[in-house]
Order: structure tokens, then sequence, then C-alpha cells
């Protein structure tokens, strides 16, 4: 599985794990709070998608930021 920073402050911090399973790609997106009494990472957002699908994600990103 590959990790990436998203987002991060001194308090908090959004990361994204992409794998491939024999179902397609799982991208699970979670937070971390590494100043909580208990810290760990709390998933956000999971799901498995196609390779067309997560393409359909990068073409939809790469659009926005293209018009920004």
């Amino acid at each position: 599985m590959q990790t990436t920073t998203l987002q991060q402050s001194p308090g908090w911090q959004l990361d994204a794990r992409i794998g491939q399973t024999p179902y397609g790609h799982h991208l699970v997106i979670s937070s971390f709070v590494p100043t909580a009494r208990r810290p760990e990472h709390q998933v956000k957002f999971s799901g498995t998608f196609s390779t067309e699908e997560l393409r359909r994600l990068r073409d939809v990103i790469d659009q926005v930021l293209e018009a920004a």
C-alpha cells in the first residue's frame, strides 16, 4: 500500500493510502491527531475502485485544477 500525507498541521494530519486487491484498488482516507489522548488513525472514507473509476476521479481533479 502506498501512503501520502494530503494535509498536515502540528495538531492534525490527513493521509491517503491506496493499494491493489483482487477486487480493484482500495482507497483509504484517514485522519490522525497526534495530540489526542489515544492517538490513532481514524478512517474518514474507504472504498474499492476499478482502474477506470480512479482514472475518472483523476480526470475530474485535473479539470478543476486546470480551470483554477
